[in-house]
């Protein structure tokens, strides 16, 4: 065999080497994030993720899996130490459907969660340790809560007060708040956020989060019930009070009728670090991301910008703030469509890095084995490790829950708090009475202060050890190429 027959061999196989790298690669952009990792089982239908991280170094994630044997749901959760994750544990299951599952984690430890049974309640509320919730046995039994919600937020404030806000679908739809001040044993009556709601409007993408003096701050859009009407406002309310009185809705953006200024798809997002607090929602001819913010609890707000330049399209966004006080958005935007990421630096927001390739434009090739992502929810551990969860679009009926990470290394980790020795002492459970709305001083609305203006195999979908099995694919494809070829060579001689 000539030398130069020998040559065109082994450049064959070094440029098969190379294009079966780069197809094992297609997906992660760059070396900072983790593969993908399933989260959800096979066994049924999965939500999207609903994640908190906790002082002592943990990420929880609860997620519904509706499962196709006996179309029951579960309440699956996992939890994250910075490294593995824990086997999937199933710690509720209903034959009614679920919706959402918010969790929060107090400053004394416990993990908080709610949930919608059904498409206007009752709404249900259970906690655990949030170092022991792994086993369905240590969480306490569920407490019903009467209340006609078809989404639900909980959050806890520093001084143990249970804030609700609701979404009411059925008579007088809108935005409500109740809250509790025994550990939801008893609730106050509703207060009704937004009364001057439009005819043929549903509120949707309930926003609701607590800054750091227990302000409650609450964020959403309306939805059209027919044809005749379409999603026309985005709006932000407040409660600087602890939840004795509220605002008046702001309207943060609306839809401009001889214009193309849609709302269709707006699905705000919003963040609160400090006394600073962030809304993104698409919005315009396409659905192009938008940004607004306040440095003072939201009485007054800045101009509304554009963000991104031409990506657009709408997957439902994700916020978080890392150790620094940075805050992060991840969300799946095109073209190249893919999970992209992006920081506000203080003043502005950082040009949107590509971290997951879905698919190029006008590709032939399509998504193929890629992830669809959709609802990219993220959350900072330990103050620099990045975690981020996502789903197929949720009209898969196969729908898959992932996970992948981060760590930033601009960013010192914080310090946490060490796990507390388990004791055998049972969790206290709330009373199986159904904790009805009990009178509690009224709730008014005020004007406000500004302008009204186990772990499941991936499939496709590349492992951890990705990095090992492609550095052997070269070293093992010329090996081959060589016995060959010197096999051949025998033959000829």
């Amino acid at each position: 065999m000539s030398k130069q027959r020998i040559g065109i061999a082994l450049c064959a196989v070094s440029l098969l080497s190379i294009f079966w790298v780069a197809a094992a690669q297609g997906q992660v952009q760059g070396g900072e994030w983790s593969e993908p990792y399933r989260l959800s089982s096979e066994a049924g239908k999965a939500s999207e993720g609903y994640l908190v991280a906790d002082q002592y170094g943990y990420v929880h994630v609860f997620w519904t899996e509706t499962l196709f044997e006996d179309q029951r749901s579960i309440i699956q959760y996992a939890r994250f130490d910075g490294a593995a994750w824990s086997t999937p544990n199933e710690i509720y299951v209903t034959g009614a459907r679920i919706e959402n599952v918010p969790p929060v984690v107090d400053q004394h430890g416990t993990l908080h969660i709610a949930w919608v049974e059904g498409l206007n309640g009752p709404a249900y509320y259970t906690h655990a340790p949030a170092t022991n919730a792994l086993s369905a046995q240590n969480w306490a039994q569920p407490l019903r809560i009467d209340i006609p919600a078809g989404i639900v937020r909980l959050r806890v404030d520093s001084r143990g007060v249970f804030h609700i806000l609701y979404i009411n679908r059925v008579e007088e739809p809108g935005v409500y708040y109740v809250r509790s001040e025994d550990q939801g044993t008893t609730w106050s009556e509703p207060a009704w956020l937004d009364p001057d709601i439009l005819p043929a409007h549903t509120p949707a993408d309930l926003n609701f989060e607590l800054d750091e003096t227990d302000g409650l701050h609450a964020v959403w859009f309306y939805g059209a019930l027919d044809q005749t009407s379409r999603p026309d406002r985005v709006r932000y309310a407040h409660s600087l009070d602890g939840g004795d009185t509220w605002s008046l809705p702001f309207l943060i953006d609306h839809y401009v009728e001889e214009g193309e200024h849609n709302l269709t798809a707006a699905s705000p997002r919003m963040i609160v670090q400090g006394q600073t607090v962030h809304v993104i929602w698409a919005a315009g001819e396409l659905p192009y991301r938008h940004h607004r913010f306040s440095r003072d609890a939201g009485q007054t707000w800045s101009a509304p910008g554009r963000l991104f330049g031409e990506l657009h399209g709408q997957a439902f966004d994700g916020f978080a703030v890392d150790g620094a006080g940075q805050v992060h958005f991840l969300g799946q935007i095109r073209y190249p469509q893919g999970i992209y990421h992006a920081y506000w630096d203080q003043t502005q927001w950082t040009p949107p890095s590509l971290i997951y390739l879905i698919a190029q434009e006008d590709s032939e090739e399509g998504i193929g084995d890629r992830i669809h992502a959709h609802h990219t929810h993220p959350v900072v551990r330990a103050g620099n490790q990045l975690l981020l969860t996502f789903a197929d679009p949720p009209a898969d009926p196969n729908r898959r829950l992932f996970a992948m990470h981060r760590t930033l290394d601009d960013i010192s980790p914080l310090e946490t708090v060490p796990t507390p020795v388990p004791t055998a002492t049972p969790v206290p459970v709330p009373s199986p009475t159904p904790g009805r709305p009990t009178p509690m001083p009224t709730l008014t609305a005020t004007a406000p202060l500004f302008d009204t203006a186990a772990a499941q195999p991936l499939g496709h979908v590349p492992g951890s050890d990705l990095a090992l099995r492609v550095a052997l694919v070269p070293i093992l494809l010329l090996l081959g190429g060589t016995v060959v070829i010197r096999w051949l060579y025998k033959l000829k001689h």
